[in-house]
């Protein structure tokens, strides 16, 4: 995917640029997440220690670190979402450029519906990889804060590492195995019942008046009905893989945090571990697991778009007209 994926956007003469922002923001989770652990770690040493002095100090540092880090990424991210709207406007016109020099024979092969969904539906799911919820920035911002997570609880704990991994693991690959690789077929049938949805909607508005002569509404009506139910029977197979994993996310989750609260309760009471330490690494680990429900949904909602990728560089290999 990755692949067609800067094979399409470097036509926009924007991609190396894109790439530079995606790397600028990418730690984010990571810093928050660490600002956080270390947050409450120092503040519960504080509180046991009877240190209202420690309390305040970290406290302030906690108030000033995450007003500069939320100031970093919201700069990033403004300069991040033009970039994506110029790639988007860009690709675009090179769509539209390159289907006014496709032949007549081959512009007449394909319904007008059909070129309306490759114009636009297909264009906006393809530059929805750059911008939208849960895609590749997410992606990538999500993969740098599950490694600097695992990271951290490794250096501290291996064992209690171990245990994270025992609920993780299995979660992340019936995801991918189960779910993300499948919706891609799924996706890209959706979007030819849309195609074909609208070819029919254009013919009941462009040839309302021959139908109305010929008594051939009820026939156009019948035909919108169809396709209308075929494409929501195709949606909802997607709404139904993403319900699935919905509901992965929170029993893998509740697992691992009961056992490895057990085991940490367990240290504190043998004086192994300080109440601030285990709250340190449960902080991290919600790093970790949050990043890896992140990047699940990451990888069905690209697998999703990956069918509009592949639509728009069908339609931009198509022979021009000579």
């Amino acid at each position: 995917m990755f692949h067609k994926l800067r094979e399409l956007f470097r036509l926009t003469g924007l991609w190396s640029r894109f790439i530079y922002l995606l790397i600028l923001r990418s730690p984010f989770d990571a810093a928050r997440t660490i600002l956080q652990a270390y947050f409450l770690q120092y503040c519960f040493h504080a509180i046991e220690k009877n240190n209202v002095k420690a309390l305040y100090l970290s406290c302030t540092i906690f108030g000033v670190g995450s007003l500069l880090l939320f100031l970093y990424n919201g700069t990033i991210w403004m300069a991040f979402s033009s970039n994506s709207i110029r790639i988007m406007k860009v690709l675009r016109e090179k769509i539209f450029i390159h289907i006014a020099g496709i032949s007549l024979k081959e512009m007449e092969s394909k319904s007008t519906g059909e070129w309306i969904t490759r114009l636009n539906t297909d264009v906006w799911q393809a530059c929805s990889v750059l911008n939208q919820p849960f895609q590749l920035p997410h992606a990538v911002v999500s993969s740098v804060g599950m490694f600097v997570s695992a990271i951290f609880i490794l250096t501290r704990n291996p064992f209690l590492f171990l245990m994270i991994l025992l609920f993780l693991v299995p979660h992340l690959i019936i995801s991918q195995k189960l779910i993300a690789k499948p919706i891609t077929k799924l996706n890209e049938k959706a979007q030819e019942i849309t195609a074909k949805n609208t070819s029919i909607m254009n013919a009941m508005v462009t040839c309302a008046d021959t139908a109305f002569l010929y008594d051939a509404k009820e026939l156009l009506m019948k035909q919108f009905e169809d396709s209308s139910l075929e494409l929501r029977n195709a949606n909802m197979r997607i709404r139904k893989r993403n319900a699935i994993n919905a509901g992965l996310l929170p029993i893998m989750g509740l697992g691992g945090y009961l056992i490895l609260l057990f085991i940490g309760g367990t240290w504190i009471m043998n004086g192994e571990m300080t109440f601030g330490e285990l709250t340190a690494i449960f902080q991290y680990r919600g790093g970790l697991l949050t990043g890896a429900a992140m990047l699940t949904n990451c990888f069905i909602s690209m697998n999703q778009s990956q069918a509009g990728i592949n639509r728009v560089l069908d339609t931009l290999n198509i022979q021009l007209e000579e």
